[in-house]
């Protein structure tokens, strides 16, 4: 258990304090001091920046770790204890599972129940804080009975629904529509136009009807609604007096200011914002903060994108630093209704994360979770490996980059 972390420099909710040290006692933060601590177990941070665990609202990784490519699938425990290691490496220290009750690319709702018990079964053993989220294709009525069951059985987090017709959501720009069939799906025409006719038939009041029931079985059990994908104000409107509480990667700015109006926060794509774009022309996540429709990031497939976002935010100066890490640390906390404020502040829980930096990036250097280093460099980070694994290889060990932004 640590005592300290000393010659830091730690990202408050109002600045960065150099030199400064986060005191601890009993795994929860007790203040932050200008003087280094003395006594105990105490881990000298080197100048790397403290910033507070970062909570994923949205990862689906996990169904990778599980099923690693088509007609490949391992045992849950496996993906399990490799997607516990990876939210580690990556500074997520309370992660939600994104699990999607629907059929088709490479999903299934036996796979989805799969993964829920196993993150139910094993996440006392894991290294960070693991939580679920499932997701429901609302058109297809076995996904909603499929959510309203698991509900029922497992300790749920957070509800979202989703709908992929083409013509509408994600899929607006049917020529998008078809690109991402048959590039990401391998789909050829004949399925192309078979979905787009069925889009045609649909009944919207099913769909109605379906968000009520699952509104009312989120309130029952205790989880947080979201939605996905949102496209025009009255849809955010009637969303919200359902009880969505989280909007999530809202395709237009409108519905996004919509939602904030109403109190939803809204959640964007991390990796939106390190590869600089959106998909299929949809908001981007970078010009959603910059216009201050953005409550939170979240890792959507990729955990390490969430630190990478919010230091490529402060870098181009989109926000300061402490904003930035603010949306994939306490917004997600407020989003998700936790407790703590996702900040570093005294009396609540010591879940840290040191960042150094390779290759002029950000990097995880150690994870803190309740005062124990669950994941962690050597002493002095990066540092001391980069010239010996240099010299090994005839390279130069002299390169220095920053991320300071």
């Amino acid at each position: 258990m640590l005592r300290a972390i000393n010659n830091a420099k730690v990202v408050t909710p109002e600045a960065v304090i150099e030199g400064a040290s986060v005191v601890l006692e009993g795994g929860r933060i007790s203040g932050v001091s200008r003087r280094a601590e003395q006594g105990g177990e105490t881990l000298d941070a080197g100048g790397r920046y403290v910033l507070p665990g970062l909570v994923d609202l949205h990862s689906d990784a996990i169904e990778k770790q599980l099923a690693p490519r088509p007609g490949v699938e391992l045992p849950p425990e496996v993906a399990f204890l490799e997607m516990d290691r990876y939210f580690a490496t990556s500074g997520v220290t309370t992660g939600f599972h994104a699990l999607s009750f629907m059929e088709g690319k490479g999903r299934s709702m036996e796979r989805a129940r799969r993964l829920c018990g196993a993150v139910v079964r094993f996440r006392g053993e894991g290294l960070v804080r693991h939580e679920i989220h499932l997701r429901c294709e609302i058109p297809k009525e076995g996904s909603v009975e499929a959510v309203e069951g698991a509900m029922r059985e497992l300790p749920v987090g957070i509800v979202s629904i989703m709908d992929h017709t083409p013509g509408q959501g994600q899929f607006r720009d049917l020529e998008w529509f078809r690109r991402y069939w048959t590039e990401d799906r391998g789909a050829d025409e004949e399925e192309i136009a078979a979905a787009i006719a069925e889009a045609e038939l649909r009944d919207y009041s099913l769909a109605v009807d379906r968000v009520e029931r699952l509104s009312r079985a989120a309130a029952q059990h205790g989880a947080v609604f979201a939605s996905h994908d949102d496209d025009t104000v009255d849809r955010v409107e009637m969303l919200a007096e359902q009880g969505v509480r989280i909007s999530e990667f809202p395709i237009n700015a409108e519905s996004a200011r919509r939602a904030k109006e109403l109190g939803i926060r809204v959640c964007m794509g991390a990796p939106n914002v390190v590869r600089g774009r959106s998909s299929g022309g949809n908001l981007g996540a970078t010009e959603a903060v910059e216009r201050g429709i953005v409550d939170a990031l979240c890792s959507d497939y990729h955990p390490p994108s969430m630190l990478h976002a919010a230091f490529k935010l402060a870098r181009d100066r989109v926000l300061a630093l402490p904003a930035a890490v603010g949306l994939v640390t306490s917004g997600p906390v407020r989003a998700a209704g936790l407790p703590g404020p996702g900040v570093i502040r005294e009396g609540h829980t010591a879940d840290l994360v040191l960042v150094g930096e390779r290759l002029g990036i950000p990097a995880v250097t150690h994870t803190i979770i309740g005062g124990r280093v669950v994941s962690g460099a050597s002493p002095d980070g990066y540092a001391s490996i980069r010239p010996r694994i240099a010299e090994q290889r005839g390279l130069p060990a002299s390169r220095k980059p920053s991320i300071t932004p």
